[in-house]
């Protein structure tokens, strides 16, 4: 066997839509639940005031017409938008990607994948391709997909992505409002749209750029019930029973999220950097997709005595651009690059964690002189 290629991470791209939402405006722009029963409507009002500060987004995106209320973006258009501003920051024709590598949690469509699409808008004539079905753990499946295909010699590069389109399902005109749940209420303000790629490139030795020095996925909720789902799919494909029973909508068990986050953090990314053999104390950065002022200053007081990663160490972009999934820490990443934060001779990881089934997953960068 040939000696395994060392990976670079060669550019970003991020595409968010539309203009900056303001928080207090979220509600406006994807509707309200005017229609759903009134001890949900009394809750909404009573969580409202205190949204704000508890998720901690001043900002964030939606690819929704403020006016007509009409979505006007897909997957698919996301996906190759931010696809080609990672393409041309890195330099590089379409017809050169040998392999495309998306995660998303709800699909353009059943079949075909969306994969396939994504390379039928780049115009490329050849290529592997894969789709993977995942929330916030999405982007580092695929990444991790990218990044070993890579180091075997399978393609010279990949193009990685994730894309969410949240205003899909978040919409007022989605719900069967009649049967609308607490778990379905938070997310409203949580989640937002955006796509986000990286490009990456093969070498026998990276010399300089950013260096991929691992990648790390875990699945490790054996023993735990789901704390986010959407049971829209081949089980409950009656789409008039299942709108009937409100089965479509998305829902989060925040409470055992805020409790439980921690500990899949911490366990998740001390076995990420054991397996890297990265000692955490000589990072400059981390970023980590928590989409709450609670739990990141709980999980930074964590890491702190855990791993001496002082909190000024953390970074995310959350406050600014919202929070959309998988594709938050590449957003965190592209932010970080553009300010000029993220420099020669600097130690990075990003991690996240899925609560659907409490995975985990993140990376390593290497940022040579």
């Amino acid at each position: 066997m040939s000696k395994l290629k060392e990976v670079e991470l060669v550019s970003t791209g991020v595409y968010l839509p539309g203009d900056p939402v303001k928080f207090d405006e979220i509600e406006k722009v994807i509707g309200y639940l005017d229609d759903a029963p009134p001890r949900m409507k009394k809750l909404i009002e009573k969580l409202r005031p205190s949204m704000k500060e508890l998720i901690g987004i001043d900002t964030c995106h939606f690819a929704v017409d403020p006016v007509t209320k009409k979505i006007n973006e897909s997957i698919l258009t996301l996906a190759t938008k931010a696809s080609r501003r990672a393409l041309q920051s890195a330099n590089m024709d379409s017809q050169e990607v040998e392999a495309i590598i998306i995660a998303t949690p709800v699909p353009e469509y059943q079949t075909p994948p969306i994969s396939t699409l994504i390379q039928q808008e780049l115009r490329i004539a050849k290529c592997q391709e894969f789709e993977i079905h995942s929330n916030c753990g999405g982007a580092t499946k695929a990444l991790q997909i990218g990044y070993d295909g890579i180091r075997l010699g399978r393609f010279k590069n990949a193009l990685v992505l994730y894309s969410q389109l949240s205003s899909s399902f978040l919409i007022n005109t989605y719900y069967n409002q009649a049967k609308i749940k607490p778990e379905n209420l938070l997310l409203r303000w949580f989640l937002s749209d955006s796509a986000a790629a990286f490009v990456l490139k093969g070498h026998d030795k990276v010399e300089n750029g950013m260096q991929i020095l691992d990648v790390y996925n875990e699945s490790v909720g054996l023993d735990w019930e789901p704390a986010m789902w959407m049971y829209l799919g081949a089980k409950n494909l009656n789409l008039q029973e299942t709108y009937e029973k409100g089965l479509h909508h998305l829902g989060q068990d925040y409470s055992t999220v805020v409790n439980k986050s921690e500990y899949f953090f911490v366990n998740g990314f001390k076995r990420m950097a054991e397996q890297a053999e990265v000692d955490p104390k000589k990072l400059d950065y981390l970023i980590a997709t928590i989409p709450s002022n609670k739990m990141l200053n709980q999980a930074r007081s964590v890491f702190d005595k855990e791993f001496g990663l002082a909190p000024e160490k953390w970074f995310s972009a959350v406050r600014e651009k919202g929070y959309s999934g998988g594709a938050t820490i590449m957003i965190g990443l592209d932010d970080m690059l553009k300010k000029k934060m993220f420099t020669p001779g600097q130690l990075l990881a990003c991690m996240t964690i899925e609560s659907s089934k409490w995975m985990f997953g993140g990376f390593f960068l290497n940022y040579l002189k």
